[in-house]
């Protein structure tokens, strides 16, 4: 493979959920299409560094690392959108020089691996140029509100926010759920401790566990249907799939999820037209990493999900 001087050096900023690894992976994970002997080469022959240094494939990199990446040509951010990859449309909710928050599509993977051959930051990273990271996840089949960085002075700062346990200095994130039966009382923090761990065929699940890291949902009910609750949720943390098992812990599972919900009850409310689950990233609010000005970033409620809402409350007037 050549260098190419039309490609500019990379300087990557390691997020929080990526301290650990080994820099070979690292590279492995960001750089698809590049073969493993060209990636190896590059790091031997110091032109990947870590912070300014020279490096082995084995060094582990810490949260908030400068990883420095030579000129590639890399065809599957660079030249062209994934072939594979449908037509999703990717609305835009705020941009400026710093961020790029999109309302994220249900079906589409943020990022490539773990059985994606793309994902949002591939076909995001087609369509324009420069700097772009995510700064957060949702899963495959939520949809919402997605934050990217579009510098890493932006990233850094976003991080640090997602990841602050002072509350004067921390993001809100609330997302809309439809639940599985009728919630009994009022607003409920949950704050059972999850565990990730790898199911049976690889794929990443959490589970209630005492040893797990601590994770905060505050459940509040709006509105009831016959059989079910739809609910507003404020995460405080951010764990793998989090406001679905706080939900299914609770006993009344997300709508529609696959994993951890009611496989009975998902398929009569498919005959409604519910294909996923019912989770949608509804706001953040935070501070502008650059002018700290105060920022409420919202999306409605996607056509999918209000199409199973207005259906259910016909069948409850009816009944």
């Amino acid at each position: 493979m050549k260098e190419t001087p039309k490609d500019p050096v990379s300087k990557r900023l390691v997020a929080p959920t990526e301290a650990g690894q080994r820099l070979d992976n690292y590279l492995f994970k960001h750089l698809k299409g590049v073969p493993k002997s060209y990636i190896y080469r590059i790091i031997r022959g110091g032109q990947v560094r870590i912070n300014g240094g020279r490096v082995k494939p084995s060094s582990r990199l810490a949260d908030g690392d400068t990883v420095r990446i030579p000129p590639l040509r890399q065809a599957s951010e660079k030249s062209r959108e994934p072939s594979e990859a449908p037509d999703f449309k990717i609305s835009t909710l705020f941009e400026d020089e710093h961020l790029l928050i999109v309302d994220k599509p249900s079906g589409c993977a943020v990022h490539s691996g773990s059985g994606h051959d793309y994902g949002l930051i591939e076909i995001l990273r087609s369509r324009m140029t420069g700097y772009l990271e995510l700064i957060h996840r949702l899963d495959k089949e939520t949809s919402g509100v997605l934050m990217l960085a579009k510098d890493p002075m932006a990233l850094r700062q976003m991080h640090l926010l997602f990841s602050s346990r002072n509350e004067l200095k921390s993001i809100q994130k609330f997302y809309t759920a439809l639940l599985v039966g009728e919630w009994r009382g009022g607003s409920r923090t949950l704050t059972h401790s999850l565990e990730t761990v790898r199911g049976t065929v690889g794929a990443k699940r959490s589970k209630v566990s005492s040893s797990g890291r601590e994770a905060i949902s505050i459940f509040d009910p709006i509105k009831s249907l016959k059989g079910h609750t739809l609910v507003k949720v404020e995460i405080k943390t951010g764990r793998l799939h989090q406001v679905r098992v706080h939900a299914e812990q609770e006993g009344y599972p997300v709508a529609g999820d696959k994993l951890y919900g009611d496989k009975e009850r998902n398929l009569d409310l498919r005959k409604l037209g519910l294909r996923r689950q019912f989770l949608h990233a509804e706001s953040l609010l935070f501070d502008h990493p650059n002018s700290g000005a105060p920022m409420t970033i919202q999306s409605a409620l996607p056509d999918d999900l209000s199409s199973v809402l207005s259906k259910l409350e016909q069948k409850q007037n009816v009944q």
